[in-house]
């Protein structure tokens, strides 16, 4: 079983990472110094872009699981290193997706109490615009943090194309209002 895990860095300590092989650190930052397998992106969309650009760059050629995190993937996932060495170790492995969030939300398209620093997210506008379907209540589930491990099988369920849509949502900010909800959102895209 083959695993990938794709960091989204701007200017974290991603040491953390040497313990795992097959990472890959994408940075929207300053060089790091040191051996790491770098990526250099610009500074746009925050991580829900560097996510799906790996996905549309990599789609014909991704591992069988991909792990998603943050450069520091610890305030969202405390345990994040004996998870992942679970994954990881795992032989046997069969999901589609899961959270790695310490703490999972129930949400909904007409409102979710969970915006923190973002009240009013336009969840409903940008759920048509991804899915080119109107929906006005609909209960999902989010991990805060965007952190998730996620198959190849259920990558490829959706065209290319329908990835790049999403690139072409964040790349037009540093800090878009559609990375906060993408991030809302990565169980509905992927699953």
């Amino acid at each position: 079983m083959k695993f990938c895990i794709v960091v989204a860095r701007y200017n974290e300590n991603v040491e953390w990472s040497k313990q795992f092989s097959n990472v890959i650190i994408y940075n929207k930052g300053t060089p790091l110094k040191g051996d790491y397998n770098e990526i250099f992106l610009e500074n746009v969309g925050r991580e829900s872009h560097t996510y799906y650009k790996h996905i549309y760059d990599n789609y014909e050629n991704l591992s069988d699981y991909t792990i998603f995190l943050q450069a520091n993937p610890f305030d969202h996932s405390p345990n994040i290193i004996s998870d992942l060495n679970k994954y990881v170790n795992n032989t046997e492995l069969n999901i589609d997706f899961e959270f790695l969030s310490k703490n999972i939300l129930d949400c909904n398209l007409s409102g979710c109490r969970w915006h923190g620093v973002q009240p009013g997210l336009p969840l409903i506008n940008i759920y048509e615009k991804i899915f080119n379907e109107k929906k006005e209540h609909m209960a999902f589930e989010f991990g805060p943090g965007a952190q998730f491990i996620v198959s190849k099988k259920k990558i490829l369920q959706k065209p290319k194309k329908f990835y790049l849509k999403i690139i072409k949502m964040l790349e037009n900010s540093k800090n878009p209002i559609e990375g906060y909800v993408i991030e809302r959102f990565h169980k509905l895209i992927l699953n």
